[in-house]
């Protein structure tokens, strides 16, 4: 019986054993809290964070129909006049990161501020209406006299969004054709009988010898050579890839885990009077044809531009 007794010792409730006060870390916390006190940190943060909000406030405060540069100079900005006064312009001189927290309180101005490789000093230009200051119709970063613009287009189907010089969704990727003229159409009763490969594959066509560019900066992941010329796999970033085959020759430079830009080419096609390579993208593991890829990032035409370069003479 007793055998039978200790099988079941197990089964006994056991108290927890009591948990130890990390006496030792807890001085450290408390003489931390005590050093920033006596700094006056906490003092400091609280007269900041008061001012944010008392400078929100006033900014808040102002009447709708106040003058676009009273809105300017509540965010420390410096008004200009355009156009018979029916548009403004609040300019910014950013010297570092710390000039930023005088900015508008819009993403658009932070994320553009925030990108990384940002030089200073940077001037920022923002362009509306002078009857609505919160609502701009464009927008620019100036770093040595470059300046990249970025618009406000609203159209009938319902688009309400920003884009860069080149009609391209801001902020977004923003694909180049990798060969002048883009990839040949391939139309909704297309016979694929002995051409299964374009069923994963756009095919480009153009002249001989022509450079080939990649749709995006990019890290080369894999070279290879195969019957049908040079293939390369390359990483843009974001679970976005692209695969480009059939290449008759590369450029100097081109292999495994370089970096290349946009307008670094990365191979040549054969050398006769017309010829031809073969483009893969892969967005999230899934094919996309060239055209839905390049439609769905460039969001804005060339037509709908015209209106910000006609009114403003960019």
């Amino acid at each position: 019986m007793s055998s039978d007794f200790r099988e079941f010792r197990d089964f006994k409730p056991r108290h927890p054993p009591k948990k130890k006060i990390p006496i030792v870390r807890t001085l450290l916390v408390l003489v931390l809290l005590f050093l920033l006190y006596f700094n006056g940190l906490f003092h400091k943060a609280a007269i900041f964070i008061k001012s944010r909000e008392e400078k929100d406030s006033q900014v808040d405060a102002l009447a709708d129909d106040a003058s676009w540069s009273e809105f300017c100079k509540e965010y420390s900005g410096t008004s200009f006049p355009l156009k018979q006064d029916r548009f403004g312009q609040c300019s910014w001189v950013i010297s570092s990161e710390r000039d930023a927290d005088a900015l508008p309180p819009f993403p658009l101005v932070r994320y553009a501020v925030s990108l990384p490789g940002a030089k200073y000093p940077l001037k920022l230009h923002w362009i509306g209406k002078t009857s609505n200051f919160r609502q701009p119709i464009a927008f620019a970063i100036e770093v040595n006299d470059d300046r990249r613009w970025f618009f406000h287009i609203v159209k009938g189907d319902s688009l309400d969004a920003w884009v860069d010089e080149n009609g391209c969704r801001f902020p977004g990727v923003c694909p180049r054709n990798p060969l002048e003229g883009g990839a040949l159409p391939i139309a909704d009763d297309f016979d694929f009988a002995g051409r299964e490969g374009l069923l994963m594959k756009d095919l480009f066509m153009g002249i001989g010898e022509a450079p080939v560019y990649p749709v995006l900066p990019a890290r080369v992941m894999d070279v290879s050579k195969d019957s049908s010329g040079f293939s390369l796999l390359l990483d843009h970033g974001g679970n976005l890839f692209s695969r480009v085959s059939g290449l008759f020759s590369l450029f100097p430079g081109i292999e495994k885990n370089v970096r290349i830009a946009p307008y670094n080419p990365i191979g040549r096609l054969a050398s006769k009077d017309s010829s031809v390579f073969f483009l893969e993208i892969l967005r999230n593991g899934r094919f996309m044809r060239w055209d839905d890829f390049y439609l769905s990032c460039h969001v804005a035409t060339e037509d709908d531009l015209v209106f910000f370069r006609k009114d403003f003479g960019l």
